[in-house]
């Protein structure tokens, strides 16, 4: 058996597998397919989004969560992302940065020379 071959084994395989599970199959899939390297970059795009669902469920708490406790979960969650753009922002405007990347100058109301 050559590695194409074995590659469409292991796929047919785990692919029948996936089919007999409710829960989590498309993950797998996608994970193991990150894990041999052959994702496309439409898989890594939606690999990417169900990380991002699974991480925020988590933060969140599930439906039998308290709800108090699902609320402050959601406003740390929050403040996360409000870091994560002041962050950006600053980064942004660091004269080093506006230094190295002169578009950036003008992007950034600044005159380009």
């Amino acid at each position: 058996m050559n590695d194409a071959e074995r590659a469409a084994v292991l796929d047919d395989h785990y692919t029948a597998e996936a089919q007999t599970l409710t829960h989590g199959a498309e993950a797998n899939l996608l994970k193991l397919a990150e894990l041999r390297g052959t994702l496309t970059p439409e898989q890594a795009d939606r690999w990417a989004e169900v990380r991002t669902a699974h991480v925020r469920a988590r933060t969140l708490g599930g439906p039998d969560d308290d709800p108090l406790t699902r609320a402050v979960a959601a406003l740390g969650l929050l403040a996360d992302r409000v870091a994560a753009v002041e962050s950006a922002i600053t980064r942004a405007a660091d004269p080093r940065h506006l230094l190295a990347n002169p578009h950036a100058r003008h992007a950034a109301g600044g005159t380009e020379r």
